[in-house]
């Protein structure tokens, strides 16, 4: 508990350094804290990402024979779970990617840690056409759906037949979640949901270039 307390005092004190010492105000201090924090962790989002986007790419792959072993071994599910072991090891994949699941919940501390220091809404500041960031706001929360949108299209391998629902229900959810909480949390999820959606589309840009160098093989 005493290392949580520390955390999120760490977190306030970047905050009030960015938005009162370094003169940025309240809105553009989260904007700042936000880009440096995210930035921090880069190295094990980067890390959790790439793993994630192989194993995507892979398992997009390996749909047809996963759909034939269905086919074939669909009444006996231990027979099935076997082959399905089988050609996850033939292609260097596991069940579980117990890696990135390890990275996810190293991470989880920042997300959580911003998330109880600006719930508050960041001392009732002004920020832009926003009065107090101690309320919702409609814009930003809209923004928060938009960008939680880029998010979801900046990836390739989402299931054509599903891509459509996977990018609109979760940015109507963002924007819907966004309305309930105050305007300094929307601000800081607008921001970090860009960071993610340029990160994502570097990482997919540098897995193709390594793909089509030969560097990399799905």
């Amino acid at each position: 508990m005493e290392l949580w307390t520390n955390w999120l005092t760490a977190i306030q004190g970047l905050l009030t350094f960015f938005s009162s010492q370094v003169g940025l105000g309240t809105g553009l201090g989260i904007v700042a804290l936000t880009l440096v924090l995210r930035t921090a962790i880069l190295p094990i989002s980067w890390r959790v990402a790439y793993r994630g986007s192989i194993r995507q790419k892979k398992m997009l792959r390996l749909q047809p024979q996963l759909a034939q072993l269905k086919l074939e071994c669909g009444k006996e599910p231990q027979v099935y779970a076997q082959r399905v072991m089988k050609l996850y090891q033939d292609n260097g994949m596991t069940v579980m990617d117990w890696r990135s699941i390890l990275g996810s919940l190293v991470q989880m501390p920042l997300f959580l840690g911003m998330y109880q220091t600006l719930r508050a809404g960041a001392n009732g500041a002004r920020f832009l056409w926003v009065e107090t960031l101690s309320r919702p706001d409609p814009w930003f929360a809209l923004l928060a759906g938009l960008t939680t949108m880029l998010v979801m299209a900046a990836n390739p391998d989402l299931p054509e037949q599903m891509r459509l629902i996977l990018i609109v229900v979760p940015s109507i959810l963002a924007a819907i979640a966004a309305l309930k909480f105050c305007s300094a949390l929307a601000v800081y999820w607008t921001v970090s949901n860009a960071y993610s959606a340029i990160q994502t589309g570097v990482l997919h840009y540098t897995i193709a270039r390594r793909i089509k160098s030969g560097v990399l093989s799905i």
